[in-house]
């Protein structure tokens, strides 16, 4: 191989040996400095696994009943014939400990604040239960410290083009001038909600609940660990039966769901919503907020999260109401009762995926229309899974333009949308049904031996329910017959490992892990195309 070092310099003879060994150490090289998107991949996988090996300490000594699927063969006597058909029981033993795999799965899954389980969580000790809550609480926010934490302390992979401020200023998707100001706002709101909630929890479990209903555990613990779980969008409950126990409680409901909205709408909207209560409450002006807002996400992005937000909450809650009716009144609810459940359902599907409810016992029509809602999701910025909502009202206004004039602006809302934000959905629309597609082929094969039977045990819309599930990062699961846990309980040790991988997946989103391949970045320096003229941006994932 020849390679010249410049117009009057001679060719260099390089073996193809010296060549290849300097392919891979600028390949190398890219995976060293690192980016906003690859620190965060990075940052997950290794907090992932320090939550397992923690947890397998934490539950050395705890035991649990290990369910393990097996297909029995029945005789069958029909008109004089003899039929053989395979069936599913679900045997158990119980176990000292957590194996590898599912302590990962619950740690990945606190992390990714997704709610699946594989063993029950109601049984693990209080220190497995704090770490569960440390993790929650990191993936939710403080991922963000950790992010950059990892880049700066361990690999000193941030260079003079790439500071700190502008480092985190990608994380947080937002101008690096705001990125200290946004990170100051997401501590306070956290703390905000999280406090809110846990104060009147706390008080109303401690006076006017029967310990039985939280099964006697501490009241302020069970509302410290409830209010982190609902604005993190976790779903993880100390509870063996979640929050069913709550079914028709109005404060619990109330509490819950205002903390899963808030957390669910993204910081942009929560700085909005702070400055009109400072504006049109107490009358004060803040010009500092106002600049803040301004550069944390456009008027487009934010009026799209907020009528999204309730316009999907409504939707989901009148058509639960509407096709569950004849079941919630043969449970004896009343109406006020029907409406309570269905809207709470609607708030927790989207992205929290706490149930009050066997979700397992719905319609196949609600199901089929809560996998749409755990696909979108809620806004971006913020606590969430899905594709999210202004994802969503981007391609629309996109497939609506298509019956418009040819060459005219996409807009929304009358204001032209930034055609970079139009490729970032179109791209990440496109790539999350790609990867749910292939998730389930693949479970549907490692899983083809049970599916074949007719039990209602393993089949077909469980498996597509979940894989969505752990992609939006909801946790809601159909789960199976005499157990407390997710249906992901029950599948092999290679399923379990594609559905972590769905989680990490669905929480970093696919144009976050594209993002981190070290090729991508060849041309990162390049120049970008021309926007279109006065373009708002929306934030895509």
């Amino acid at each position: 191989m020849i390679l010249s070092t410049g117009e009057d310099s001679p060719p260099l003879l390089i073996s193809n040996e010296s060549y290849a060994m300097r392919k891979f150490v600028n390949y190398l090289a890219k995976w060293t400095i690192l980016d906003a998107a690859r620190a965060t991949f990075i940052s997950f996988v290794m907090i992932s696994i320090i939550g397992a090996c923690t947890l397998m300490v934490t539950e050395r000594a705890t035991t649990f009943v290990v369910p393990k699927p097996k297909l029995v063969d029945s005789v069958i006597e029909l008109n004089n014939s003899v039929k053989h058909e395979n069936h599913v029981v679900i045997e158990t033993q119980d176990n000292t400990g957590l194996n590898f795999t599912d302590a990962w799965f619950t740690s990945v899954s606190a992390l990714c604040v997704t709610g699946l389980t594989t063993q029950n969580f109601s049984h693990f000790s209080l220190a497995g239960q704090i770490t569960v809550l440390f993790l929650i609480q990191l993936g939710g926010l403080g991922i963000i410290f950790f992010t950059s934490t990892i880049a700066l302390v361990l690999f000193r992979g941030l260079t003079d083009n790439n500071s700190i401020k502008s480092f985190l200023a990608q994380i947080v998707d937002t101008d690096h001038n705001f990125v200290y100001d946004m990170m100051k706002y997401v501590i306070l709101y956290t703390a905000f909600f999280e406090l809110a909630g846990f104060l009147i929890m706390g008080i109303y479990l401690s006076i006017f609940v029967d310990p039985s209903l939280y099964e006697y555990t501490n009241p302020w613990w069970w509302s410290l660990f409830h209010a982190i779980s609902a604005f993190n969008n976790a779903g993880f409950s100390l509870s063996a039966d979640n929050l069913t126990a709550f079914v028709t409680d109005p404060t619990i409901n109330s509490v819950i769901g205002v903390l899963i909205i808030a957390g669910g709408l993204g910081y942009p909207v929560l700085l909005l919503i702070h400055r009109s209560i400072q504006k049109y409450v107490f009358n004060k002006q803040n010009k500092s907020l106002e600049e803040d807002i301004e550069n944390a996400a456009s008027p487009v992005q934010s009026r799209v999260a907020i009528i999204g937000t309730i316009g999907l909450i409504i939707i989901g809650g009148l058509l639960t109401f509407l096709i569950e009716r004849a079941n919630f009144e043969a449970l004896g609810y009343t109406g006020i009762q029907q409406i309570i459940i269905s809207f709470f359902q609607s708030i927790s599907t989207r992205t929290a995926g706490f149930n009050t409810i066997d979700i397992g016992a719905l319609h196949i029509g609600t199901l089929f229309f809560y996998c749409a809602l755990m696909f979108i999701g809620a806004n971006p910025a913020g606590t969430a899974g899905g594709i999210k909502i202004p994802t969503v009202a981007v391609l629309y206004a996109y497939l609506r333009d298509w019956f418009d004039k040819p060459g005219k602006d996409i807009k929304i809302y009358n204001s032209p949308i930034s055609r970079f934000s139009v490729s970032h959905a179109i791209r990440l629309f496109f790539f999350s049904v790609i990867f749910v597609f292939f998730v389930v082929f693949l479970l549907s094969i490692f899983e083809a031996e049970y599916l074949i039977t007719p039990d209602s045990t393993f089949n077909f819309q469980k498996i597509l329910f979940e894989a969505i599930s752990a992609f939006g990062t909801v946790g809601l699961s159909m789960g199976y017959s005499g157990s407390v846990t997710s249906f992901s309980g029950i599948l092999s040790d290679p399923s379990k490992l594609l559905i972590i991988i769905t989680m990490f997946f669905g929480r970093l989103g696919p144009l976050t892990i594209l993002e981190s391949i070290p090729f991508k970045h060849d041309d990162a320096h390049k120049e970008l195309s021309q926007d279109v003229k006065n373009a708002q941006k929306v934030q895509i994932g």
